[in-house]
């Protein structure tokens, strides 16, 4: 490895762990890279799709996950650079379920008052929490606080524009010093997340999200 590529790994690696808890997961989804800009279907509405699994919580809507579920995303770095980021759902029950990502995996719980991300050293973190009013605040996954900023955010991305989401923003101070900024749309999940950290700057972007699909002599199908 050139230290150019070395250099690319290294902010791509950076950029999977400010975005950890990222994970993006739906309830209601347009097929992947189809479908009308801001478009949902139901969970397990698609065509071959069998039901999703659902807690009942009222975050999950913000913060949803559907089995298989595949989403797509542009990195970008402060420099310019791009890289495409892939993340797919693992559920098995209502109670929560996992987000594979390049860097490893990451396993949420719902509960009545939010939504939980299990840290790799054990310890639960909020990646949501109610209520959902602007200054609702608690501790992050990266040992920040996390404040509700925005309640009816819109954000246009590569996968669509959306409306009615929710902003939040968690800013760590010291020597290491991390402001990174998630929307979470409706039925979607989280569409956008920007890391900084000094004069660094990482901008994830949905790009396309929905189940697999599979390419044979007949065409394009999702897979059930």
């Amino acid at each position: 490895m050139n230290h150019e590529t070395g250099l690319r790994t290294s902010r791509l690696d950076r950029l999977v762990r400010h975005t950890a808890g990222l994970l993006l997961t739906v309830a209601s989804l347009v097929v992947l890279a189809c479908g009308p800009p801001g478009g949902a279907t139901t969970a397990g509405s698609a065509a071959g799709a069998s039901p999703s699994p659902t807690s009942g919580t009222p975050l999950e809507r913000l913060f949803p996950l559907v089995d298989r579920y595949i989403y797509q995303y542009v990195a970008e770095t402060d420099s310019g650079e791009q890289e495409s980021l892939v993340a797919r759902v693992s559920r098995s029950e209502a109670a929560g379920g996992t987000l594979l990502l390049p860097g490893g995996k990451k396993t949420f719980r719902y509960q009545a008052d939010g939504v939980l991300l299990t840290r790799p050293d054990g310890a639960p973190v909020y990646v949501l929490k109610q209520p959902l009013t602007v200054g609702n605040s608690w501790r992050g996954e990266h040992r920040g606080t996390v404040e509700i900023f925005e309640v009816n955010a819109s954000v246009s991305v590569p996968a669509g524009a959306f409306g009615g989401c929710v902003t939040t923003v968690e800013q760590r101070g010291g020597d290491r010093p991390l402001r990174v900024t998630t929307v979470f749309c409706p039925d979607v999940g989280i569409v956008l997340l920007e890391a900084t950290s000094g004069a660094q700057l990482q901008r994830l972007a949905l790009e396309s999200y929905g189940p697999p699909v599979e390419i044979g002599p007949d065409g394009v199908r999702r897979l059930p």
